[in-house]
Formats: structure tokens, sequence, C-alpha cells
């Protein structure tokens, strides 16, 4: 297995549910001087075999120049879960002080990963806005979010845009929860998906139809373009059925690995 994240190593990392701070060994972290959070999620495969989940933790504090990061995989089952519930602590307080800020300020901030942050205003507007070497760049209203699977691009009214993957964004969930509702919210996620698999299930189709022409020359082998595309198609078609026990295998592996991974979680 590659998968190997732990950059905690024989540090001690320790907190209490409800607790506004945690430690890290004798170094005390207030959830109030986090700036921007970021949980991001990256699920391994090798050879289509799920190795894990690597969970990267990041957090910008105050006063602080280079950021917090933690990076841990769920094969470390006790570490994980305490990162991970860890995470959950900081995304409730932090909601919680968001949308007090919001209702009080009418206005809130989420920091990106990029080089932009997004303004959210409580008379629906969502702006964007550039930071360090592009602060000379004229920040935008947002007249369009598309969401395209774990993607973000955001449009202006004028035909500018800028995109971010979705855990770039500080506070994802909530930014999304707050964003989703309004007129300017295009979640295309689904079209995506559902493109996808009819792409896939059409090429298997087209595998199939040519692979058993290559098989029992039902039709049109003297040509000479479709005695090559059904020829190909008859060897990997052979590659597929033969192939298709062992992925039966891997899917039900990786079905128990998922499992126990939100097993884990819930403990």
């Amino acid at each position: 297995m590659f998968l190997n994240s732990d950059t905690i190593k024989k540090r001690v990392i320790s907190f209490e549910n409800g607790s506004d701070y945690f430690k890290d060994g004798e170094n005390i972290i207030k959830f109030e001087d986090i700036i921007s959070y970021y949980h991001q999620e990256t699920k391994q495969f090798t050879n289509s075999v799920y190795e894990g989940n690597e969970l990267n933790f990041t957090l910008f504090l105050k006063n602080q120049t280079k950021p917090y990061i933690i990076k841990i995989d769920s094969n470390k089952k006790d570490k994980y879960k305490q990162i991970y519930n860890l995470s959950h602590e900081i995304a409730s307080f932090r909601t919680k002080n968001i949308l007090k800020e919001f209702e009080e300020n009418k206005v809130v901030e989420f920091g990106t990963l990029n080089d932009f942050k997004l303004i959210l205003l409580k008379e629906n507007i969502l702006k964007l806005e550039y930071l360090g070497n592009k602060n000379h760049y004229e920040p935008f209203v947002v007249h369009k979010v598309k969401m395209q699977k774990n993607l973000l691009i955001f449009e202006s009214e004028n035909g500018r845009r800028e995109s971010i993957f979705a855990n770039n964004i500080s506070d994802i969930a909530l930014f999304l929860q707050l964003i989703s509702k309004e007129a300017y919210f295009f979640d295309k996620s689904q079209n995506i998906y559902q493109k996808e698999k009819k792409i896939y299930f059409f090429i298997m189709g087209l595998l199939v139809i040519f692979g058993l022409n290559g098989y029992f020359e039902f039709c049109c082998m003297e040509n000479d373009f479709i005695d090559v595309i059904s020829s190909l198609s008859m060897i990997m078609l052979g590659v597929v059925i033969l192939t298709s026990p062992v992925f039966w295998f891997v899917g039900k592996w990786n079905s128990k690995k998922f499992e126990e991974e939100i097993k884990n979680k819930e403990k």
C-alpha cells in the first residue's frame, strides 16, 4: 500500500467535545483565533483498490504567517477519528459564530487557498475580491455560481470568471449552505454524472456489439475499418469478461472498507 500520511507522528493532540480550543502538545490553539478552516478529504485508489481516505486539515491562525496543517489517513484509525472529530468541533463552532456575524454585520468573508476571497452580503450579493499580487485586479459581483461536481465557477455579468475546487474554500459546507438558496447558484453536478453514465453505457454497448461481431462475424467484416474495430473490440471484450470477477471482488473489498471507515467515525 502506498498511502501513508501522518504528520502528527508522536505529538499529542487533545481536545474535549464542546470545548473551544485544542492542544497540540503544550501549544493551545483557540477556535476563536482561527481565521480560515479547510477540511479536505481525498480517497486514494491503486489499481482500483481503495487504500483509504486522506484527511488534510488546514487552519490559518491570527498572528501566524504559516498555516497549521495536519495530514492523516484513515488507516491510522485512532488518529484519523480524533482529527475528524476535532474538525467537526471546529466546523460547528465556526458555523455558529459566522452565522451570528452574518446576522449582525450583514456581511461575512470566506477565505480560499487561491488568490481571492469571497464576500457574502445580506442583500443576497456575492463578491469576489483578489488578494496578494493580484490586488490590482478589480473585484466583481458574482452573477452566476456553477457547481460542477467538486469545482465551483464564479462568473460576472460581463464575462469575467474564476474557478476553484470546493475544498479550497474555507468553511465550504456553510458557504454552500448559504449560497445554494440563491437564484445565482446552479448545481450542474447531477447533469454531469448522468452524462458520464450515458457515455459509459454507450461505449460499453459499442464494445459489446463490435466485440461480438469480431467473434462471430455477423456483419461487414470485408470492410477493413469494421474488421480492425471488431478485432480490437473482440480482444478488449475478452479482457473485460476475464477481469470482471476480479473487479467484482475489488468492489466488495472497497465497499467493506468504506463501511469500516464510517463505523470508525461514528464510534
